[in-house]
């Protein structure tokens, strides 16, 4: 049983180490590839692009690696979104409730 479960984490890490060695190549060659040559990525946000112009094929291409991207959830460097943090509202706080009082002079 010990084996078993051994065996199942290594596999586990073994997994998760590929993974990531495929999403930095894959990262690589789309920078290279699109990024690097003018290509304005339709999905990814704050993407750094170069002045250039690529064909109808080329452009294709490059959307169906940007679209394996974010299929694979990796992270690319040079895509970072525009994040706004806008401040939490301050609350309201709640009326307190009116307690009566009996006035000593009004009996």
């Amino acid at each position: 049983m010990r084996l078993l479960s051994t065996l199942l984490a290594v596999l586990l890490c073994a997994s998760l180490i590929h993974a990531s060695r495929r999403c930095k190549k894959m990262e690589k060659r789309f920078v290279k590839k699109c990024l690097n040559k003018g290509y304005d990525a339709k999905t990814l946000e704050g993407c750094e692009t170069t002045d250039g112009h690529l064909g109808r094929r080329k452009a294709r291409r490059c959307g169906k690696m940007e679209q394996k991207l974010i299929a694979e959830e990796c992270n690319v460097k040079s895509c970072k979104p525009e994040i706004i943090i806008e401040p939490e509202p301050e609350p309201q706080p709640e009326p307190e409730p009116e307690t009566q009082t009996k006035n000593p002079l009004q009996q």
